[in-house]
């Protein structure tokens, strides 16, 4: 089943960017404390990620599925705005997907999260200079 294309408000473009904003400060704040799960700072800085491509999506109104697949919308982005770090970031999909229910197959060290949380950021800031510098 093909999920449907919602094409929203312009203006919605705005709350979703500030969602990802909280959301890239929640993964920053959860890798500072240390403990827990790894797998969740990265869950969290995909749905950072996840929000600041639809928040861009939506300031460009071009409709998009619900969906967690990073790169099916980075591939729905106009040529002239791409994403820091391109499909690259699809590998972060999996951890808002099956990787919130495993643990331990792939480890993560603090250098791999710092990086995840650096990409992050990069999204987040990309996304701002689209929506907030237009």
């Amino acid at each position: 089943m093909v999920a449907k294309e919602i094409l929203y408000k312009k203006e919605y473009a705005e709350e979703l960017l500030r969602i990802a904003e909280g959301d890239c400060k929640s993964a920053g704040k959860l890798f500072a404390a240390g403990g827990g799960r790894p797998e969740n700072v990265c869950f969290i800085a995909q749905q950072a990620i996840e929000k600041s491509i639809k928040s861009v999506l939506c300031y460009h109104q071009i409709a998009y599925p619900h969906t967690h697949d990073l790169n099916l919308l980075l591939k729905k982005l106009p040529p002239k705005v791409q994403a820091p770090s391109g499909y690259e970031l699809g590998v972060l999909t999996e951890y808002a997907t099956v990787r919130r229910y495993e643990e331990g197959i792939v480890e993560l060290s603090r250098d791999d999260l710092q990086l995840v949380l650096d990409i992050t950021t990069k999204v987040v800031v990309w996304a701002q200079k689209c929506i907030r510098d237009s």
